[in-house]
């Protein structure tokens, strides 16, 4: 008697759980990505002194010179030199002393942003050019002009300050607490939630279970490798030789660090699957030598 041949009813249990399985898998890979890109934007987002730096680099680019070429430009216009004051302003932002200035005052902006007291966010500017009165003083002497270190000392005391926020909250704007490190922080448990619950229905969806958790190890082992590759790449692409300024220099900083967290977790990603590979080829290796 032959056996009865599988009917459509019978294979429908099998089909709804491969499509499941499948739907279940696509959900993982998409948690792989925002888990990977939270936890890299959380660590990048905490660090001040990554941002710090960053933005430094801005404080070199051409938006940042304009702003303070305008700043001085007004306060000579305020001091009665708006007459031969065509192109000071330039001539003044380019100065070492006032570059170097102009990076502390980003520094400030920055550390500034990373406070937690309340009420509004203000940066002294004149207080940070103030150093730089000197050797302002003796590059307008050389141009011809008839000034003094105590003119220029009271063209920059009539830079005003730089409001940042209006009125903050008790949460900082830049660093730990701040508001894109708590966002970031629920995405990365968001992702981390759904892989776990995703990874798990997938498993308990297997025929061969052992062999489904490698399979989830290496995808997020790979995803890994993946995401630092693309960053590094991104970094090489913005700033090619490197140490670049203005704004394309600082977008190279920040993709191009923290890159061991991916690195990290393809490391003990990969370590699982690889563990679980070698016990099953030992269990078959025991079986073997047993029969």
């Amino acid at each position: 008697m032959s056996a009865p041949t599988p009917t459509s009813s019978s294979a429908e249990p099998t089909r709804g759980r491969r499509f499941l399985q499948a739907v279940v898998l696509w959900v993982y890979g998409i948690a792989i990505s925002v888990f990977l890109l939270s936890i890299w934007g959380r660590s990048v987002a905490s660090d001040t002194a990554l941002v710090a730096s960053a933005a430094s680099r801005v404080a070199r680019s051409e938006f940042v010179a304009t702003r303070v070429e305008a700043w001085f430009e007004r306060a000579l216009a305020d001091v009665g030199l708006e007459g031969g004051s065509s192109g000071l302003g330039s001539a003044i932002a380019a100065l070492p002393e006032v570059e170097s200035a102009t990076a502390t005052l980003i520094g400030d902006i920055v550390e500034a942003m990373a406070g937690t007291e309340e009420g509004p966010v203000v940066v002294d500017v004149a207080s940070v050019y103030r150093p730089a009165a000197p050797a302002v003083a003796a590059s307008l002497q050389a141009m011809g002009l008839p000034v003094t270190e105590g003119d220029v000392e009271s063209v920059v005391d009539r830079l005003e300050p730089l409001v940042l926020v209006p009125d903050r909250g008790e949460r900082p704007l830049v660093g730990r607490g701040s508001g894109p490190a708590r966002a970031l922080t629920v995405g990365t448990l968001l992702g981390l939630g759904t892989m776990l619950a995703a990874g798990g229905t997938a498993v308990y969806l297997s025929d061969d279970r052992r062999r489904m958790v490698r399979t989830l190890l290496t995808r997020l082992s790979i995803a890994a490798l993946n995401f630092a590759i693309f960053f590094r790449l991104s970094a090489w692409v913005v700033d090619p030789r490197g140490g670049r300024a203005g704004i394309g220099g600082a977008a190279a900083e920040v993709l191009g660090a923290k890159l061991w967290i991916p690195l990290a977790v393809m490391v003990v990603s990969g370590a699982g699957a690889w563990t679980i590979r070698r016990r099953r080829s030992g269990a078959a290796d025991s079986m073997q030598d047993g029969t």
